[in-house]
């Protein structure tokens, strides 16, 4: 009869103990704090028109010499494609050689690396001159 009783007399109240209690409030705590964060990016989110900044530095190896590598950054608020970065290596003020790099997306605050090869070795240039050619808006 005790079963009945208590069934009839209203059901049993889930008790939680308090590791219970200090789970959920942490879970409720990150949950709020990860919306807080998304929704004030979506809110202060600016649009701004791609920067490509460019960097060279030698990356000879064994087989290539006379090998550069070439890091492309864009620091801007939008992303840019069909990236074309002129890589020219200059002795005395004269362009000696020049070589092209194309990168096919670069997203918004992000870095992308490629290599450029030339013929005439890096002693007998005095300077690498990169720039951006053109690039695209998605």
């Amino acid at each position: 009869m005790n079963k009945k009783e208590s069934q009839s007399s209203g059901e049993e109240k889930d008790i939680k103990n308090w590791f219970e209690w200090t789970v959920f409030g942490l879970s409720l705590i990150l949950v709020l704090a990860i919306l807080g964060y998304l929704g004030y990016k979506v809110y202060h989110h600016s649009e701004t028109p791609p920067e490509i900044v460019v960097q060279v530095w030698p990356s000879p190896s064994e087989n290539t010499p006379n090998r550069y590598q070439v890091q492309v950054e864009n620091k801007g608020g939008t992303s840019a494609e069909e990236v074309r970065v002129q890589v020219s290596i200059r002795r005395g003020g004269q362009e000696l050689e020049k070589a092209e790099l194309h990168i096919a997306f670069v997203p918004q605050e992000s870095k992308r690396e490629g290599w450029v090869v030339f013929e005439k070795p890096a002693s007998q240039t005095d300077s690498v001159v990169a720039r951006v050619i053109s690039f695209e808006k998605p």
